[in-house]
């Protein structure tokens, strides 16, 4: 794969990414809870994916190694990730616990760096610029601060972390969509008990939120995984949990043209400086390959 189409693909899951606020509040507001709505948000991403395997006739073929570590990958880190970050707006606000949940781009590349990826001086500029530009766009009140809201954000990063990091590494080995079917299946088979203990499933109360937590399942947990995890293996993981900053970006714009919330100019200078942050990473990535393949090339080996 080309690196643009990479770069491409990540940014079109930063995108999708995007719209969980979005279809979280229109299901909130039609009185889905938040386990019910995470049960059918995945329930239905794992339907469409094994639809699709099914479809393309995909052959599944894994090692009971690699079913394992996907349960690690779905069942543990990207459900406790969800949890986490949901649980933590209960103690702090919503911005504060964005911007420690974005610290994961810092994460990432300081734990690249000890698997070996290169950390070059432009991946280390873009992720302050970037985290600079991320301040600004969550311009408001950061509210109390309080010590177990920040603990659960700062872990929910981590999670995440480790869930980009753990994900990068399967998908060498396993097709994209095989690895994201059971990461929402695994999802889904650690959310069901808790879903009945919380009360029983029931259904959402109204069409509308059904249509919120299927939406979400379809944009958020389909496209967007699927074209993360097919981007990541052209852009690597660093620069690509960077280009994923353009998903509180894309939750600002929605939100101003679907809820007539204003951008000011503070969160317009912030997307901007993301934006930059991003094309500073993608350059410098660029030109890493670029002299790796020089090195290698026919031409320097003789």
């Amino acid at each position: 794969m080309l690196y643009q189409t990479g770069v491409i693909l990540v940014l079109i899951s930063a995108v999708c990414y995007g719209f969980i606020p979005i279809f979280s509040l229109y299901a909130y507001e039609e009185g889905v809870t938040t386990l019910n709505f995470l049960f059918y948000r995945y329930l239905v991403a794992t339907l469409v994916f094994f639809l699709y395997l099914a479809v393309r006739r995909i052959k599944i073929k894994l090692s009971w190694n690699q079913v394992f570590w996907l349960f690690i990958l779905g069942g543990v880190l990207n459900f406790v990730q969800s949890i986490l970050f949901v649980a933590s707006v209960k103690y702090i606000s919503a911005g504060l616990t964005t911007l420690l949940f974005y610290t994961h781009p810092l994460l990432v590349a300081v734990l690249s760096y000890f698997q070996g990826e290169k950390l070059t001086r432009g991946t280390v500029v873009a992720i302050f610029i970037s985290f600079a530009g991320l301040f600004m766009v969550l311009d408001s009140s950061l509210g109390e601060v309080n010590t177990i809201g920040i603990a659960m954000s700062l872990a929910s990063a981590l999670f995440y972390t480790g869930f980009i990091l753990l994900g990068n590494r399967l998908v060498k080995n396993m097709d994209v969509a095989v690895m994201n079917s059971f990461v929402s299946l695994f999802t889904v088979a650690v959310l069901l008990p808790l879903t009945y203990f919380e009360g029983g499933l029931g259904s959402p109360l109204t069409v509308k939120g059904f249509l919120a937590a299927a939406g979400c399942g379809l944009v958020t947990s389909n496209i967007a995984p699927f074209t993360f995890f097919a981007g990541i293996t052209a852009v690597g993981a660093t620069t690509a949990s960077i280009l994923s900053n353009a998903e509180p970006v894309t939750t600002v714009v929605l939100a101003a043209l679907l809820f007539s919330q204003h951008l000011t100019g503070l969160q317009l200078c912030g997307g901007l400086l993301i934006l930059v942050g991003g094309t500073v990473a993608v350059l410098a990535k660029k030109s890493v390959k670029e002299e790796l393949n020089q090195d290698y090339s026919p031409k320097s080996a003789s």
